[in-house]
């Protein structure tokens, strides 16, 4: 026997149901994640901050997925986990993401500590750790993207023009003299001032220049640029030359909203705080403007990652 359709109303009715659940659960859950801020100090540890980011972070990328799922009906999450080749694949972005990270920023430019970790704590959950931060800063924006986008209609991609191929290898090429430049530039500091030396929960001051982190980060984010070009996939600079600006407005408010979000609720027990920042004294609730200013950064490098799990994310 044939089933009837459904009734649109009653379509409409759940969807508006769900978006209703949605919304109670996103203040449910931000509500919690302020809670810790009211411990005592002499409560916290790193096992309890341990659970509380774990829970935070995947509270963050289940609702930021309903959305998606809700407005959009897809799920990065689901794909990110469908198999066990997704599942090697996400965890090479998560390693390859945290190298980009905390391997330019944190071991070499000693930009923040993790005063609560040790070495073997802090190597131990490396991937896993960031593997949960590219996949919450990846559904944030999508999240972002498509409460903006439901009534947009983005242009319908160009075949690739003939000048794109020269202009993308140029832009690779021109990303690797930077991403090398300002990691020489790092390193070469290091030399005239007595050394390097790895540690992840001491403050050590440094001369870097902050300059060589965004001569750095400019030419991570031009590789990846020519390497999404190379594979057929869309990357950012490619859906702005199309006439799309849906993914770069998306980025920019995701970063604004989702950093005031990480950092406020970091900044009562700090499990990790920033060091050698320039302006250190122009803060906002406490947190360093400079660091909320960079934050678009860690967005477009992560972002441009996602073709190694099969998603165009600038899609």
């Amino acid at each position: 026997m044939a089933t009837a359709p459904a009734c649109p109303d009653n379509i409409r009715a759940r969807a508006s149901s769900r978006r209703l659940e949605l919304a109670i659960a996103w203040a449910v859950f931000v509500a919690l994640a302020y809670l810790p801020n009211l411990a005592p100090e002499r409560s916290v540890g790193l096992v309890g901050l341990m659970i509380f980011w774990s829970f935070f972070s995947m509270t963050l990328i289940i609702l930021c997925d309903q959305i998606t799922i809700v407005l959009q009906h897809g799920s990065l999450l689901q794909q990110a986990t469908a198999s066990g080749k997704a599942w090697l694949s996400f965890l090479g972005v998560g390693a390859l993401s945290g190298l980009l990270l905390d391997g330019i920023a944190q071991w070499l430019g000693k930009l923040w500590i993790y005063p609560y970790w040790n070495e073997a704590v802090y190597a131990a959950t490396f991937v896993v750790g960031f593997c949960a931060y590219w996949l919450a800063t990846a559904e944030s924006y999508l999240a972002v993207r498509a409460i903006l986008g439901r009534n947009h209609h983005p242009p319908v991609p160009s075949a690739t023009r003939p000048y794109e191929a020269v202009l993308f290898r140029a832009l690779g090429i021109l990303g690797a003299v930077l991403t090398l430049s300002g990691i020489i530039l790092l390193v070469y500091d290091y030399q005239s001032s007595g050394g390097y030396v790895f540690d992840t929960r001491t403050v050590l001051p440094v001369k870097n220049h902050f300059s060589y982190f965004f001569i750095t980060f400019a030419g991570v984010w031009l590789v990846l640029e020519w390497v999404q070009f190379a594979r057929g996939r869309l990357s950012l600079l490619r859906t702005i030359l199309n006439g799309n600006r849906l993914p770069l407005y998306a980025l920019l408010l995701a970063s604004a909203v989702f950093a005031l979000f990480w950092e406020t609720v970091n900044a009562a027990h700090h499990f990790w705080i920033y060091t050698n920042w320039p302006f250190p004294h122009l803060q906002i609730m406490d947190i360093p403007v400079a660091v909320l200013l960079t934050w678009p950064l860690q967005y477009v490098v992560f972002l441009s990652l996602g073709f190694l799990i099969g998603r165009d994310l600038w899609a």
